[in-house]
């Protein structure tokens, strides 16, 4: 006969200590001991306390159930680790500053959209191994960027500021590196950790703008250091050249003097004295001319021509300086002429100093005269530019020749002072400081000179002046 339920030795084993054991509880119980994998215990038990009505198959449902439970929190569970991972993908890919993630090999295995745009990644990172390297603008930074990841190993985070980089186009770029070092079993959103199972996480700070700024506002400040340094040897020079011109004068004007002197009949210099006095006299002027010359650059450059602008009429200016140039040009048959552009309109006068520009047109008709060929001609014509938005109209003239030309070098050099292009071979005289004169009182006008030339086939010179009131 069974013992009855409310004592005996069966009762005492299960946990409560009651004499009138539930259903639950032995269910329960007996659910603990399928689940450990106890199923004889679980059978003995059941069959102690027959008389509750709880068979096995009443335990396997449950353990079913409980199962299934399980699962679904399990499945719950993954589809939120899912959803934080996407999360952090999300919140990776579009954090505002530049973010890499590279293996122990120095490998770019993925890189956010900022780090695409600022770095011109593209398709190259999908498309072949990108070493990190590639990014560094200096071999001093590949350097200090290793002992800075060798440092990992002893803490999670290092920086390094100011790095120098460049995108895979070549433009530079600088940024505030910081570098992490990220668990092994922590890839995220299924990355690759490559050999080793290291990922190290690059955030970049980009400071392009700044550090370009400071560049820019350096290369002001040495442009400023240039610029006094240079006004300050202009006026160092402009007052040597004072001192010089003095010197120079003094002793000159006196040997001109005295080689005026004693060319006066009532010296009675016999012939050859005077023939070599009128050397002397002739090489003074010619030395004379030299140091005004080179004043009148030197005032140009420094901004202290005094001009005194007024309307000028430029054709009838040229014509003037022609009719001074035609008895050299009769020796050599060259035939001279000025004209209005036939396209022009009636032209307006310059607004201009008509002593400089005087001195201008003499000396591009006195080259042109001098440069030319025998037969050949000189022409002179005078136009005006149309307005426009950018710049007033402008009243030009020009003078073309037949001559021997310049090359594309000669004309790249023709304004520079002393610069006389091969032409003391020809046996013209000069000393290559007109056309240098000739262009700073363009420029000191407003206006400019230009040339046009082919060897062989004459040249072009132009002024061009601002327009003055009809």
């Amino acid at each position: 006969m069974p013992e009855p339920v409310g004592g005996g030795a069966g009762a005492a084993r299960l946990p409560g200590g009651g004499h009138a054991l539930a259903a639950g509880q032995l269910l329960s119980t007996a659910l603990d001991e399928v689940s450990h994998g106890r199923l004889e215990a679980a059978q003995q038990m059941l069959d102690e306390h027959a008389p509750l009505g709880v068979s096995l198959g009443d335990v396997f449902r449950a353990y079913q159930a409980e199962l299934e439970t399980r699962a679904q929190q399990l499945a719950d569970g993954q589809r939120r680790l899912e959803r934080a991972l996407d999360w952090f993908a999300h919140l990776h890919r579009s954090l505002p500053v530049a973010a890499l993630l590279v293996d122990a090999q120095g490998i770019v295995v993925d890189a956010n959209a900022c780090a695409v745009d600022q770095f011109e990644l593209g398709p190259a990172l999908r498309s072949v191994r990108l070493p990190l390297r590639r990014l560094l603008a200096r071999p001093e930074d590949e350097v200090a960027l290793t002992r800075l990841r060798m440092r990992l190993g002893e803490t999670d985070h290092a920086a390094l500021d100011d790095l120098a980089l460049r995108t895979l186009g070549g433009q530079p770029r600088w940024a505030d590196l910081r570098v992490s070092r990220l668990p092994a079993a922590d890839a995220p959103w299924g990355l690759d950790q490559g050999q080793g199972g290291q990922l190290d996480l690059f955030v970049l700070t980009d400071r392009t703008a700044r550090v370009e700024a400071q560049h820019a506002r350096e290369a002001a400040e040495a442009a400023d250091q240039k610029r006094l340094q240079a006004e300050a040897a202009s006026r160092a020079k402009t007052d040597l050249l004072g001192r010089v011109s003095h010197e120079l004068r003094t002793p000159l004007n006196a040997v001109l003097g005295f080689a005026h002197l004693l060319l006066l009949p009532e010296a009675g210099m016999p012939p050859d004295a005077r023939r070599r006095l009128g050397l002397i006299q002739q090489a003074g002027q010619h030395l004379l001319s030299l140091v005004d010359e080179v004043l009148e650059i030197n005032r140009a450059e420094a901004g202290a021509l005094a001009l005194d602008m007024h309307p000028v009429d430029l054709l009838a200016l040229a014509r003037d300086v022609l009719a001074m140039h035609e008895p050299l040009a009769s020796d050599l048959s060259l035939n001279l002429s000025v004209e209005r552009a036939a396209d022009a309109p009636p032209l307006p006068p310059a607004l201009a100093d008509s002593r400089r520009t005087w001195e201008i047109l003499v000396n591009l008709v006195s080259n042109a005269v001098k440069y030319n060929r025998r037969g050949g001609w000189v022409r002179v014509r005078a136009g005006v530019e149309p307005e426009t938005l950018r710049e007033p109209g402008r009243v030009w003239i020009e003078v073309a020749d037949s001559g021997i030309g310049m090359s594309a070098e000669q004309c790249a050099h023709l304004f520079e002072p002393f610069n006389r292009l091969g032409a003391e071979r020809l046996g013209v005289s000069g000393h290559g400081l007109g056309l240098s004169i000739a262009r700073a009182y363009a420029l000191a006008m407003g206006g400019d000179l230009t040339v046009q030339s082919v060897s062989g086939e004459g040249s072009c010179l132009r002024l061009r002046l601002p327009r003055g009131a009809s």
